[in-house]
């Protein structure tokens, strides 16, 4: 997953993966094996947007690149891990995902999750 949009991406800048190493400072010999999915990405922010800068990347694609790197390791995204009203919903999303259906205190809390937000959009 995370490789292939990776090799999109360094082919969307038009950069070999000799170059892009070349620019980002990396190991072309690991980069092929992300690339190919051997290996897992890195999960250090900064690495990872020097990373983004050489695909050139825009801001806010920056943070989505992030995202998949966590994911593809196993990890939960930064962004869900410090934020707890997603924290809060990742147990009910993620039994839903499995085919479990939430309970009705999950339903509950969804429920007002929305309305708090749709309160704060109106406020």
């Amino acid at each position: 997953m995370f490789g292939n949009e990776l090799k999109t991406l360094r082919f969307s800048a038009g950069l070999t993966l000799r170059d892009f190493c070349r620019q980002s400072g990396e190991d072309p010999s690991n980069w092929s094996k992300i690339e190919r999915g051997l290996l897992p990405p890195p999960t250090d922010h900064e690495r990872l947007t020097k990373i983004a800068k050489c695909l050139k990347l825009t801001e806010d694609r920056i943070e989505e690149f992030i995202a998949k790197a966590e994911i593809s390791t196993g990890n939960i995204p930064k962004f869900v891990m410090t934020n707890e009203v997603l924290l809060d919903q990742l147990p009910a999303f993620l039994r839903t995902i499995d085919n479990v259906k939430p309970s009705e205190d999950d339903f509950q809390r969804l429920i007002k999750l929305l309305q708090t937000s749709e309160d704060a959009a109106n406020g």
